[in-house]
């Protein structure tokens, strides 16, 4: 059974560029928490905003303080558009494949360059599946289930160095990465038959309201 989200912009054929969402000003407002993920390319922290989407913003940091963001694939990578992940393999974790969260209210701020986003695909889709932006993208994020809820505030070279040969997945690409393969066969078939995919190694919430987070060996 395919995840919820597996649908994301299936209608979207185009890659459109438009800065008229500019990144939020975050100045005076920090982040609800921060998130680091440990990539095979290196480090990419992201930060969240609740007050942005908080549905949203609650299920990702439950899901990575389950666990759930490690070894996982970026398994659609396409130049100037976005990055999408967010399938395990992990028998412990896939039951949260078909665990959906209701919509949050759309606050206006688009998707723009480094937008952390589920990839829902319909009301009251967001699952697991999330997409990290490349660009400015004018066509996405006026949806209730694409709404932002953080955003890259460290590792921006690490996102912009992500794989992205392999290009659109299916069915935007008939060569491209299977979804419904990685859900039957796993990691296994994306390593290989498209190795040079980046992956999630482990996730973890580093910090909370400003306060440092142990790590679970107690380094901060």
């Amino acid at each position: 059974m395919l995840a919820p989200g597996w649908i994301f912009v299936l209608f979207v054929c185009c890659f459109l560029k438009n800065a008229s969402h500019a990144q939020p000003d975050t100045s005076n407002t920090p982040p609800t928490a921060k998130v680091l993920f440990d990539t095979t390319k290196g480090p990419i922290v992201v930060g969240v905003w609740r007050d942005w989407a908080p549905r949203g913003a609650d299920h990702f940091l439950s899901l990575v303080e389950a666990g759930f963001y490690s070894d996982i694939a970026f398994f659609r990578c396409v130049e100037g558009f976005l990055t999408q992940f967010g399938l395990s393999d992990n028998p412990d974790m896939v039951r949260y494949h078909s665990e959906t969260i209701m919509d949050d209210e759309n606050k206006g701020h688009g998707i723009f360059r480094g937008a952390i986003s589920y990839a829902g695909g319909g009301p009251n889709t967001r699952s697991t599946q999330l997409f990290m932006a490349f660009e400015y993208l004018d066509f996405l994020g006026t949806e209730p289930w694409e709404t932002a809820f953080g955003m890259v505030v460290e590792g921006y070279d690490v996102l912009d160095a992500l794989y992205k040969g392999y290009g659109e997945m299916v069915p935007f690409n008939e060569h491209g990465i299977d979804q419904q393969i990685i859900q039957t066969e796993g990691n296994a078939y994306v390593r290989a038959q498209f190795p040079m995919t980046d992956f999630i190694i482990s996730s973890r919430v580093i910090e909370r309201n400003g306060v440092p987070v142990a790590a679970a060996g107690g380094e901060l």
